[in-house]
């Protein structure tokens, strides 16, 4: 037995015993390592340079900022700015949900947070206003995918350091395929309510509006720093993620009128801080994992196989595609970066695709995986949140799931989708 078919074989047990992720990798390639005569100082010097990464930083800066966000009372503000800028239409509640989760994705960057903060919110509002209980839920997780695919994309933040890409190109790379799931969730709710008994928003006098308006801008910032300051160059993506904390520690503070609850703040840390290591651990882990494929020439001996099949660079980009939004059913987003990125990366650089545009079409495809059964994090999240069974969500949610893949493939091959921001703010 080869040391890499003994580390596959490892990977795989430990796996299917239910050993964390980071371990398995760790434990998986100490086999490899031991078998083919290296030391195990290569392991840890692996580990530690796949953390050694400046970039990294905004994973845990930008998981905290989004806690402090919540906890701040974010998702109330901007489901009422929603409510202003939309809820008047016939069906107004089912786009004032598509509008609240995009501007709360420009907060959290976690399709996840979305959910918990504003989907019991959510759902009872399109209750009240005609909607089924089983098409608002599955409306809510839809339109949670936005926050891991709109900066701050916490998922966009990991392939840019698993893959080495531009993160701030990413980021920007993913703002305007945001905004076209948005407008591709809101044509499907128009066209599969268009015949349905469901009412507009009730109306707000002027004083309301400009209440509303008030109370929303300080949280309206929160987005705005980050892609003003990444934008005009004043912050680069890790030193905007610091900002975003120390806005949202203001915001919760303010909240807390003077008066900040401590225990709650610890809460917090502890949460972001919890969170964060594990992400980071997984990180260092996936450095060892890749370094051992890349020793194996495995990206290489799949992309040999890929073009014994086709050398046209669509087909291999279909052939991508299919392959992670399947991927995405059966794991969970971010092993799923850790694992393929690394390995899809030098095939996709084979055919000419650009990595900032390969990157943000990676990130989509795992993110559309996150409302697809039978594992998808935001399906079993939100049945949690929303007390209702998985099976119920899941019938009403392929409309939803075919308007976001219709995204999916126009910013796979109109690559100026994603491109033509970071081209315009020389950040390729």
């Amino acid at each position: 037995m080869t040391p890499f078919v003994a580390m596959l074989g490892c990977f795989v047990l430990l796996v299917a015993m239910s050993v964390p992720l980071a371990f398995s990798m760790i434990l998986s390639c100490a086999v490899y390592l031991l078998m083919s005569g290296n030391s195990l100082t290569l392991l840890i010097q692996q580990l530690f340079s796949g953390l050694d990464i400046f970039t990294i930083m905004a994973i845990p800066f930008f998981m905290l900022a989004g806690d402090l966000m919540v906890a701040s009372g974010t998702a109330d503000r901007l489901l009422r700015f929603a409510q202003l800028l939309v809820g008047r239409l016939r069906g107004g509640t089912g786009y004032v949900n598509i509008v609240a989760s995009m501007l709360f994705g420009g907060c959290s960057g976690s399709a996840i947070a979305d959910i918990a903060a504003l989907g019991r919110t959510q759902v009872g509002m399109m209750e009240k206003s005609g909607f089924t209980r089983e098409f608002s839920a599955a409306l809510t997780l839809a339109t949670s995918i936005k926050g891991a695919i709109i900066p701050p994309s916490i998922p966009i933040v990991l392939v840019g350091a698993v893959s080495g890409t531009s993160i701030g190109g990413m980021l920007i790379g993913g703002l305007v395929p945001g905004l076209l799931v948005g407008l591709a969730l809101a044509v499907a709710v128009y066209w599969t309510t268009r015949h349905a008994a469901v009412a507009a928003g009730d109306p707000m006098t002027g004083r309301q509006k400009l209440r509303i308006v008030f109370e929303s801008i300080p949280f309206l910032m929160m987005p705005i720093i980050i892609l003003g300051g990444i934008l005009s160059g004043v912050f680069t993506p890790t030193e905007a993620s610091a900002a975003a904390v120390a806005w949202g520690f203001g915001l919760w503070l303010f909240e807390q009128k003077g008066r900040p609850d401590m225990r709650q703040l610890f809460q917090i840390l502890l949460r972001s801080g919890t969170l964060s290591g594990a992400v980071l651990l997984l990180t260092g882990a996936a450095n060892v994992f890749s370094w051992v494929l890349a020793s194996e020439k495995v990206p290489a001996q799949i992309a040999s196989m890929v073009f014994s099949i086709t050398s046209e660079p669509i087909l291999i980009l279909l052939i991508i595609m299919v392959f992670l939004l399947l991927w995405g059913m059966v794991m969970d987003m971010l092993p799923a970066i850790f694992i393929v990125i690394p390995i899809m990366l030098p095939l996709a650089a084979e055919i000419g695709v650009d990595p900032v545009h390969f990157g943000v079409i990676c990130t989509f495809n795992l993110v559309i995986g996150l409302i697809t059964p039978p594992y998808g994090t935001a399906l079993f999240t939100g049945s949690i949140v929303l007390n209702m069974p998985i099976e119920k969500i899941v019938r009403h949610i392929f409309p939803f799931f075919c308007a976001a893949v219709a995204v999916l493939l126009i910013i796979t091959f109109v690559p100026e989708t994603v491109l033509f921001l970071p081209r315009v703010l020389n950040l390729l």
